[in-house]
């Protein structure tokens, strides 16, 4: 667990990807005693106690497409369950509250723009006024020289080592005049801090090294 602001955290697992290490985490976002699980991982017993000494889990998101291994069981313990387009289709088995890009239950606070650039994987972002935290999935890798070599390795291949860095599928099949607005959108944030599923969180330059990551595009 690592506390990134008054009311946000972030929980990492471990996670392997065609046998590819590749980690996963979890960001916890607070609402007074309400707590929102963005790409939750899978509730242990100690993760629990955990969320049980925060507040009481109120909903959980799916923010794209892959992210959604964990939102049943916590759906299980009472959770509602928010999803990005195209994700009720794929799991026809849960019962979603609604689409990220309707009418939003928790405070205006963490806003959510749903990226319409990469209908493949349909990513909600995330932002958190509060503490200027930009939080993605896999719209960015970010994965460190410490990383097992298998994993660098994998992650190079596809474009996404070394970090920050968008994969080849972003530089593939993005629609790029589309992909220029969003992006530039989240550059107006100016976030200071961009948490993301895969790899380190990034606290310095946050701002600027997403531009860079994404300079492939052109001129925003």
């Amino acid at each position: 667990m690592r506390q990134v602001h008054d009311n946000l955290w972030i929980f990492d697992q471990p996670l392997r990807f065609f046998g590819v290490e590749i980690g996963t985490r979890m960001s916890v976002v607070r609402f007074g005693d309400d707590l929102l699980l963005h790409s939750p991982i899978a509730p242990t017993p100690e993760l629990r106690r955990e969320m049980d000494a925060l507040g009481q889990v109120k909903w959980v998101v799916g923010p794209n497409k892959f992210h959604h291994l964990y939102l049943k069981p916590w759906m299980d313990l009472g959770a509602h369950a928010w999803a990005s387009p195209g994700l009720a289709q794929k799991r026809k088995d849960l019962q979603f509250e609604g689409l990220l890009d309707a009418h939003l239950p928790w405070p205006d606070e963490l806003e959510v723009k749903v990226l319409e650039s990469l209908p493949f994987v349909n990513e909600a972002v995330f932002f958190h006024q509060p503490s200027k935290t930009l939080i993605v999935t896999d719209l960015l890798f970010n994965i460190p020289k410490t990383a097992p070599l298998l994993t660098r390795l994998a992650l190079g291949l596809g474009g996404a080592y070394p970090g920050p860095s968008a994969s080849n599928l972003e530089r593939l099949a993005m629609k790029r005049d589309v992909a220029r607005n969003e992006i530039r959108t989240l550059l107006d944030h100016a976030p200071e801090t961009i948490v993301l599923a895969h790899g380190q969180i990034i606290a310095d330059d946050a701002t600027a090294k997403l531009h860079k990551a994404y300079g492939w595009l052109g001129d925003f």
